[in-house]
């Protein structure tokens, strides 16, 4: 075989495309704390008073995954990533394009300009790499700031919400952390409908 067509099959399999962004990806375990204080029962006043567990009258559980895939904030922040990691993806593609049309001609080259063509272009390929590695590192730091904010905002309206209610402690809701949940303690509905209208920009 001849030498370029190692390299070719080197670059096919080293040069990926940028894979399809899918922002919101199920992390919301990670965030699975408390979204709401307890509130402590008095321990009885004595000399020897010792701390007793807080008392909780009244539970509620949050889907943060339907918050971030239902508001009207967390559609704009998806649209805007895809449509981010779109236009990140065609610059590379155009850039694949190109290096592969490239190799492709290194079956005309002969000799020195032959290995000349070859380094260029594994070079070429390096970078193409490396643009890759950083394209999907921005675009991750982009949809972590977004998901920072949106779980910042969504805890002070429950808190809001926890206080106007009477409840005494909200978990976020996701399989991997409440296997059971009686109906009536999901409050997911109350959060979005006040995260709309508390940010609906």
């Amino acid at each position: 075989a001849r030498p370029h067509q190692s390299s070719d099959r080197g670059l096919r399999q080293e040069v990926q495309v940028m894979p399809s962004h899918k922002p919101f990806r199920p992390i919301v375990s990670l965030f699975a704390a408390l979204l709401a204080t307890a509130i402590l029962v008095p321990a009885p006043a004595s000399a020897a008073a010792t701390a007793e567990v807080p008392q909780l009258r009244k539970l509620a559980m949050v889907d943060m995954q339907r918050i971030l895939n239902e508001t009207k904030a967390g559609k704009r922040a998806r649209n805007e990533l895809e449509a981010s990691s779109k236009s990140k993806q065609q610059k590379l593609d155009k850039k694949k394009s190109k290096l592969e049309s490239d190799f492709a001609k290194l079956r005309s080259l002969q000799g020195q300009e032959l290995a000349a063509a070859q380094e260029r272009l594994q070079k070429e390929s390096m970078e193409l790499q490396s643009t890759l590695m950083a394209l999907q590192n921005e675009l991750a730091q982009h949809e972590g700031k977004l998901l920072e904010k949106m779980y910042q905002n969504s805890q002070a309206i429950v808190a809001k919400l926890a206080t106007e209610k009477g409840i005494d402690l909200v978990l976020v809701r996701d399989d991997m952390t409440v296997l059971y949940a009686k109906n009536g303690l999901d409050i997911t509905d109350d959060v979005i409908r006040s995260y709309d209208k508390k940010h609906p920009k």
